[in-house]
């Protein structure tokens, strides 16, 4: 019998995948039973259902209203830190909403949840985010933690050592020698790698939906059909590993729903302080060990559509929303799916870890109505 050639059986198992990643993610959208839509909601009307199947089941035809938090927890109480840590110079809380301003202080700053049930496995986050027209480079980090030598964290406990009540700023945590310098605020006009041309960073970083880079050519190793880049050189602060000791106490490293101004990156899946981008908006990704970065599929349309302009506080609110089970995250936007990734590279990937909001480049965010739903199953670690 003649052996078909194993790049068949890659596309076939590949194209498994991905189907099961679209119809898990029509599930998405199933409405709790008890939840009642408030007027004016509604996201939208869903395609039509195809009709029941065995048993009467039919696809859903609504999708759920984003306000119908049934079953989540507010997080975020909008008038205090309370459960919150963060540099209290650069956030602060006006009517109602989280905000920050890299204008006046440059770099990667982070202010990280803390509260009952911080370290999350499994869960589905609610947050709304608008940003300034230009300059604002920031996003949701989740399952990360706080690598600075300061706290000492890792995967096994991502919080580690909370920092003395006293440290609230860069400076307070200068004198009390956490840290050397504040060397986050000397340039921190973007993420490590910002610079490079979006080519620089692999295939899969070309949007969904238009013109994109065709997929690199299969290479000679076990990631047939790989794009992207390799994985991040050891000096990055990697996964696992610890950072600078004269970076930003506050630093987190961990897995990003991405957004920025120009809408580059708005909706992707990277992961800071370790694989850099990994998955583009309008994409299905995974990640398998060694560094590959697979693309499976591409979601249907264009993903900045899905996308609200930016006007600052004058524009609409961007509504996010992280599904986040085992090893699969689901990013949505405004009720589009923007992209979807499996993490299967056990020894890098995160099976828990905390939530921090971050802003970095030069311009300005706001957060508000943090909801969290947390639906743990037993933790793992890799052998």
């Amino acid at each position: 019998m003649t052996k078909a050639p194993a790049r068949v059986h890659v596309l076939a198992i590949t194209a498994a995948l991905a189907l099961a990643a679209s119809s898990w993610i029509g599930s998405l959208a199933v409405a709790p039973v008890e939840a009642q839509a408030p007027a004016g909601g509604s996201r939208g009307q869903a395609p039509a259902a195809r009709g029941g199947g065995p048993g009467g089941f039919a696809a859903p035809t609504t999708l759920t209203p984003y306000d119908d938090y049934t079953g989540f927890t507010r997080i975020f109480d909008g008038q205090t830190f309370t459960n919150w840590d963060g540099e209290r110079d650069v956030w602060s809380i006006v009517d109602g909403m989280l905000h920050a301003d890299t204008t006046k202080t440059p770099g990667q700053h982070h202010i990280h949840y803390r509260g009952p049930g911080a370290v999350m496995r499994d869960f589905t986050l609610k947050v709304e985010v608008k940003l300034s027209e230009t300059g604002a480079n920031g996003g949701v980090q989740y399952r990360s933690r706080l690598l600075h030598p300061a706290h000492g964290g890792s995967m096994a406990d991502p919080l580690g050592t909370p920092l003395p009540p006293t440290v609230t700023t860069m400076d307070e945590a200068v004198a009390a020698g956490l840290t050397a310098a504040p060397g986050n605020r000397a340039g921190g006009a973007g993420r490590p790698g910002g610079a490079a041309a979006p080519g620089a960073r692999g295939a899969m970083a070309a949007r969904g939906g238009g013109a994109s880079a065709a997929p690199a050519a299969p290479a000679a190793n076990p990631c047939v059909g790989q794009v992207g880049a390799p994985p991040a050189p050891a000096g990055r602060g990697g996964t696992g590993t610890a950072a600078a000791a004269t970076g930003n106490p506050w630093q987190v490293s961990g897995y990003q729903f991405d957004l920025d101004s120009n809408n580059q990156y708005t909706g992707q899946l990277y992961e800071g302080q370790g694989r850099n981008i990994i998955t583009a908006p309008g994409t299905i990704g995974m990640l398998l060990p060694g560094g590959c970065k697979i693309l499976l599929g591409r979601l249907p349309g264009d993903a900045k559509t899905a996308i609200k302009p930016h006007r600052g506080l004058d524009g609409d609110w961007q509504q996010l929303e992280i599904v986040v089970r085992g090893n699969m995250m689901v990013h949505v936007l405004n009720g589009e799916v923007m992209s979807v990734t499996i993490d299967d590279d056990p020894a890098a990937r995160a099976p828990q870890g905390i939530l921090s909001l971050q802003l970095e480049g030069s311009g300005q965010i706001w957060y508000r109505n943090v909801f969290l739903r947390v639906q743990d199953h037993p933790l793992e670690f890799p052998r």
